[in-house]
């Protein structure tokens, strides 16, 4: 092989190495708000109300993914609609630990970063700049900065998750 071809080929077998994709045992570390039920419960009640319905994040194709009483189901026994008057059983402690899972682990990095600063820069994350309609989101704005809607995802963004918000947030989206 001339020298050449050499330093080309060794390019290329350096670019292949750089595209490889991380073991499936690897770990990332992320700093992300609480999932315990007090604090997270009322944020993916929202969530699951508001956008987890089968035609938006209620869909495996999206990359946020949520799983509630309301649309996607874990047990695919269970029926969707709870806040629809029919009578399906509650979300599960294992879907909202599956929506956790989903929205913390879209952008790990910033998540990290908006928690280290206590929440103090949300629309870092993609999920609140596309809810705010800051950014092109297939169902448009849905929330207004300093709503209901989005104090219930920035006060859980925070560490103090407001439930009255998020109480008010599912009811203004009945």
């Amino acid at each position: 092989m001339t020298p050449r071809k050499t330093t080309l080929a060794s390019a290329a077998l350096a670019c292949l190495a750089a595209c490889t994709v991380p073991p499936a045992s690897s770990t990332i570390l992320v700093d992300a708000p609480s999932e315990s039920a007090t604090e997270w419960q009322p944020v993916a009640d929202y969530l699951g109300h508001r956008c987890g319905s089968l035609d938006c994040h209620g869909d495996l194709q999206r990359s946020l993914i949520i799983w509630s009483c309301d649309g996607l189901r874990l047990d695919p026994t269970d029926v969707p609609g709870c806040h629809m008057g029919l009578h399906a059983p509650a979300t599960t402690s294992g879907e909202y630990a599956a929506t956790y899972r989903s929205l913390v682990g879209l952008e790990p990095n910033v998540m990290t970063e908006v928690i280290a600063s206590g929440g103090a820069d949300p629309d870092l994350l993609t999920f609140i700049r596309k809810a705010r309609g800051e950014e092109a989101h297939k169902g448009g704005q849905l929330v207004v900065a300093g709503d209901a809607q989005d104090q219930c995802m920035c006060t859980w963004l925070a560490g103090n998750t407001n439930t009255n918000a998020c109480t008010q947030a599912v009811s203004s989206t009945q």
